[in-house]
């Protein structure tokens, strides 16, 4: 009953630590998003913006408006904004010449791998601190909890 007891104490002081270094994390992820933002001066939504574009490819205004509920003339003026700056550009669609994509540029690309230079970096420095017996384990259960939350979160959105 003791040991019951004390490996409760064990799991619960283990659960607020991780709870601490994902906050951490979640703060450093966002102080060096804010870092770029500020280099290349766009905001948090033209961030997303280009994000979207970068991994899910091209896509027409419409649809990039109804993802992140933004009006149409309001998409207009960030996409002209983060346009002038050369991060992402409009073509007409091939199947739809009265369609307009948003596409990204190569500076849009570059700026998005300077962005995500820190989560290899992050990766890098995990797979040389864990074990690599521990790391498949790790990785198997990051997946799993990432996709629970990608569930929960696509259910929100609905």
């Amino acid at each position: 009953m003791k040991a019951t007891i004390e490996m409760e104490k064990i799991e619960n002081y283990q659960l607020v630590d991780l709870e601490r270094q994902l906050t951490l994390m979640r703060d450093v992820f966002r102080l060096h998003q804010n870092e770029i933002r500020k280099k290349y001066k766009i905001s948090s939504t033209e961030m997303e913006i280009i994000l979207y574009v970068h991994d899910f490819g091209p896509h027409r205004m419409k649809n990039v408006g109804e993802k992140f509920r933004i009006k149409f003339s309001t998409l207009t003026s960030l996409v002209d904004k983060i346009e002038r700056f050369n991060l992402v550009r409009r073509v007409s669609s091939k199947e739809d010449r009265r369609a307009i994509l948003i596409t990204i540029t190569r500076k849009g690309q570059r700026m998005l791998e300077e962005y995500n230079g820190q989560v290899k970096s992050l990766a890098e420095e995990m797979n040389q601190a864990v074990k690599e017996g521990s790391l498949i384990q790790f990785l198997e259960n990051l997946e799993k909890t990432t996709q629970l939350q990608a569930a929960e979160i696509e259910s929100f959105e609905e």
